[in-house]
């Protein structure tokens, strides 16, 4: 199975298996956590400092708060694993 694989930070874009994903570092499902869950999604390059989890976990932000970007990265991650799975 491949996924759309995008960094919240940086905004760059891969198309990985969940094996490749976690061998280059990116924080994603199902290898770093569970599809569904906001928890960072960043590549390996990124920290987490400016994921949307960040936001809401450290900063205390309310949905309401957030950028218009952190809505579309909350409302694919709600929406996975088929917000990103790449058809065959």
């Amino acid at each position: 199975m491949l996924y759309r694989h995008i960094c919240e930070v940086c905004n760059k874009e891969a198309i990985l298996s969940p094996d490749q994903a976690y061998n280059q570092g990116w924080d994603y499902p199902p290898r770093m956590t569970k599809f569904q869950v906001v928890s960072p999604r960043t590549c390996g390059s990124c920290s987490i400092a400016g994921s949307l989890w960040w936001a809401m976990t450290m900063e205390g932000k309310q949905i309401d708060d957030l950028s218009q970007q952190q809505r579309e990265t909350l409302h694919r991650i709600l929406n996975e694993p088929d917000s990103i799975t790449v058809p065959n």
